[in-house]
C-alpha cells in the first residue's frame, strides 16, 4: 500500500477531531471502517501514529511529523488546484498590486488596469527611487509598474523581470514670473550655468550624478541649492527663494511662475513598464501600455504649457522615443 492524498485527510481528520468516532462522523464512513484503514495507513508509515487517551486519541511523535508534513503537503495541492483553475480559466487575482517611482504617472496605469480589470481590487505602493520598485517587482510584491530610466544612470534589470518601454518625458524648468528668461519660448540650459537649481524628487532630474553629467556636458557644473524636495515645495522656493526648478512637463499653471521647455530636450527620462514573469497579470501588458499611453495623451491636452510644447512637435519626440 502506498500513501495518497486521500490517506492524509484521514489522518487529518483524526487528528483535528481528537477522536476516531468524531473523524468517522465528519468523513462520514463507519467507526470500524476507519479504525481499519487508519491502521494500514500506520503500517505504511511504519508505526503509530495515535494512541488511545481517556477522551479519544493522541498523537505520537511520529504522529506529530506526519501531520506537519501532511498539512503542508496538502495546503501546496489546494494551492495548485486554485492556480491550475485560475489558468484554466484565464482568470486574475481578485487584487493586483501596482506601484512605481513618486511621480510617474501612477494615476495612468491604475486608469489603464482599471478598464480591464473593472472587478478587482487595485493597490498601489509609491517608492523614491527605482532601485526600491525594481526590487518589489522582482521579489513579486507588485504585479507591474511604472519606473523612470536615465540614459546616464540605466538600471540594472533582475533575472525574471520583465521591461517595455513606454514612451521618453522632458523635464521642463520653472522659473520665477519675474526672471530675466521669462519671456523666451524655449530655454537653452546652457544659459542656466549661473543659476540655483531645486530638484523636485530625484525621479524628476534623475539621480544627482545624472543631472550633473547633462549640465557638465553643456559646459557647466550646476549648483544645487536644494535636492530632492516635493514638487509644492519646490515651486513655492523657486518663488521665494529666486531658484529654479526641473519639473515634470504636464504642470499646470502656476501663479508667480513660468514654466519652459529645454531646447533639445537635454534633460528627459524614459518611462517604462516593468513586471515579474509570472505576474498575474502579464498576459494584459500590451493593453495596459494603449490604455496607458491614451491617458498621458488626455493628461497633455489637460496641460495647456506641455500641450503646447507637444504640438509644436514634441509628441513625436515622447512617444518615438520610449
Amino acid at each position: 500500500m502506498r500513501v495518497e492524498l486521500r490517506h492524509l485527510h484521514v489522518v487529518l481528520a483524526v487528528a483535528a477531531a481528537g477522536s476516531i468516532r468524531s473523524a468517522a462522523t465528519s468523513l462520514k464512513i463507519a467507526q470500524p471502517g476507519l479504525t481499519a484503514q487508519l491502521r494500514r495507513i500506520e503500517r505504511t508509515f511504519g508505526g503509530q501514529l495515535f494512541v488511545r487517551a481517556t477522551n479519544g486519541v493522541v498523537l505520537t511523535d511520529l504522529g506529530e511529523h506526519v501531520v506537519l508534513r501532511a498539512q503542508e503537503i496538502v495546503d501546496k495541492f489546494d494551492d495548485l488546484c486554485v492556480t491550475a483553475r485560475k489558468i484554466a480559466d484565464g482568470a486574475h487575482p481578485a487584487s493586483v498590486q501596482l506601484g512605481g517611482v513618486a511621480g510617474a504617472l501612477i494615476p495612468q496605469l491604475v486608469a489603464a488596469v482599471r478598464e480591464l480589470l473593472p472587478e478587482q481590487d487595485i493597490t498601489t505602493q509609491m517608492e523614491r527611487s527605482g532601485e526600491a520598485v525594481m526590487d518589489h517587482v522582482r521579489t513579486e510584491k507588485l504585479d507591474l509598474a511604472v519606473m523612470a530610466e536615465f540614459a546616464r544612470t540605466p538600471p540594472q534589470v533582475p533575472f525574471g523581470v520583465l521591461r517595455r518601454p513606454l514612451l521618453t518625458e522632458p523635464v521642463f524648468v520653472a522659473l520665477p514670473a519675474d526672471h530675466r528668461f521669462a519671456d523666451r519660448a524655449e530655454l537653452d540650459l546652457v544659459d542656466l550655468a549661473d543659476e540655483a537649481w531645486t530638484m523636485p524628487e530625484e525621479s524628476v532630474g534623475g539621480p544627482r550624478s545624472t543631472f550633473q553629467l547633462t549640465c557638465e556636458a553643456a559646459g557647466f557644473t550646476p549648483r544645487f541649492a536644494h535636492f530632492g524636495t516635493d514638487l509644492a515645495t519646490a515651486l513655492e522656493l523657486v518663488r521665494s527663494e529666486n531658484t529654479i526648478a526641473g519639473v515634470h512637463p504636464a504642470i499646470h499653471d502656476v501663479d508667480g511662475i513660468v514654466v519652459k521647455p529645454l531646447f533639445g530636450n537635454p534633460l528627459h527620462r524614459r518611462l517604462v513598464m516593468v513586471w515579474p514573469e509570472r505576474s498575474a497579470v502579464a498576459d494584459l501588458v500590451d493593453r495596459v501600455h494603449a490604455g496607458f499611453i491614451t491617458g498621458y495623451r488626455h493628461r497633455v491636452q489637460a496641460s495647456p504649457i506641455y500641450s503646447r510644447w507637444w504640438n509644436a512637435g514634441g509628441a513625436e519626440f515622447a512617444l518615438g522615443s520610449g
